[in-house]
């Protein structure tokens, strides 16, 4: 799902940059002292996500849990996602550093998306935790895939059946990200559920 250095045009890594600017000083407004230790939990949750691969042949793909990121931390996560592709990419080698603008503005508009639809759903006033969590998680990874589609097939006919398969390799961690997001959730509702009554829209 990361983009990597090397494949888009500098005008479109500059805008990207100018976006996730937008994105991340948006996620920060008001934020509030107490607010900070759960953003840093689920940044650390959503690093991790990464290092979680299975495969589908001929290439593998990992957890994203941005859509849980959406959910829990709304707008937020604007905030942990940065940071976490920052690690991805220094540390482990996912995407690039060249391109972290344009992978911040595709995964926080995709986990905003989520965050949306949960609201939409009830957010943690549904009655139907699982499913509320679920859709909006599919919902995060769907639209993520989808930009990323439409990042590769901007790239000309070279990129076009890469575009088509990176968008139906991830079907399978939609399917993953759905159960894993919507599980938690309903776990957080029981348990918890001022880690998602204060999610911030």
């Amino acid at each position: 799902m990361h983009l990597s250095d090397g494949i888009l045009a500098p005008p479109v890594l500059g805008a990207g940059f100018v976006a996730a600017a937008a994105l991340t000083a948006w996620g920060a407004t008001g934020l509030r002292e107490e607010e900070t230790p759960r953003v840093a939990v689920f940044t650390a949750a959503f690093f991790c996500a990464s290092l979680l691969h299975f495969k589908v042949p001929p290439t593998s793909v990992h957890l994203l849990l941005h859509g849980l990121l959406g959910v829990v931390l709304g707008r937020r996560a604007l905030l942990a996602i940065p940071i976490g592709l920052a690690l991805q990419a220094a540390l482990l080698g996912h995407g690039g550093i060249t391109t972290l603008g344009v992978n911040t503005t595709l995964f926080g508009l995709s986990a905003l998306a989520g965050a949306g639809l949960y609201r939409g759903l009830g957010g943690a006033a549904s009655r139907r935790p699982f499913w509320a969590g679920a859709a909006a998680a599919g919902l995060a990874v769907l639209v993520a895939g989808m930009l990323l589609t439409a990042c590769l097939w901007s790239l000309g006919e070279g990129f076009k059946l890469v575009a088509q398969y990176a968008l139906l390799a991830h079907l399978p961690v939609l399917a993953v990200e759905a159960l894993v997001t919507g599980f938690t959730v309903e776990f957080l509702q029981r348990v918890q559920p001022a880690l998602l009554t204060g999610s911030t829209p």
